[in-house]
């Protein structure tokens, strides 16, 4: 009787631990993106062509290669352009500005709601709406394109107003 008495506790015992070692293994979660939140930020993106951009940003998150910015001022040379909000690929050099999207140089300044970008070739695009001031001349169109360096803007369904 004590024989089966012992027999009974060390197959209990055995169970528990058994138990005990396999609850000891976890699943092991799949790993999340990881992510940076920046303030204050400055980057330096080297183009193609041998222009160099500054970006400026008020506040900045980072997902793998992509910067997600607010507040953003890009600056080459004479050239700033300002967005409101935007990102930018730093494997690639492309992205999108988005939110009063203005582009300031000593020809004039370009307004419009979104560009996409391509900073390492040294230009900017879009579908959107737009606007080019030049002084007294103010030209309107839809879908534009400009190149950095040298200068360039192209206006797609331009409509000139002289002042």
């Amino acid at each position: 009787m004590t024989k089966i008495i012992l027999v009974s506790l060390f197959l209990i015992f055995m169970a528990h631990l058994g138990n005990r070692w396999v609850n000891s293994y976890e699943v092991i979660p799949e790993p999340t993106k990881r992510v940076g939140l920046l303030e204050g930020v400055e980057v330096k993106v080297f183009g193609g062509r041998g222009e160099e951009w500054q970006v400026y940003s008020s506040r900045a998150r980072l997902e793998d290669s992509k910067i997600f910015m607010e507040d953003i001022v890009l600056q080459s040379g004479e050239t700033t352009l300002t967005a409101k909000n935007g990102s930018i690929d730093r494997d690639t050099g492309e992205g999108y500005l988005e939110g009063d999207v203005v582009l300031q140089t000593k020809e004039g300044v370009f307004k419009t709601d979104r560009a996409e970008l391509r900073l390492k070739e040294g230009l900017a695009y879009g579908d959107g709406k737009v606007v080019f001031e030049d002084g007294r001349n103010v030209v309107e169109g839809v879908g534009w394109q400009v190149e950095f360096k040298p200068m360039r803007v192209i206006i797609n369904q331009a409509k000139v107003k002289l002042q």
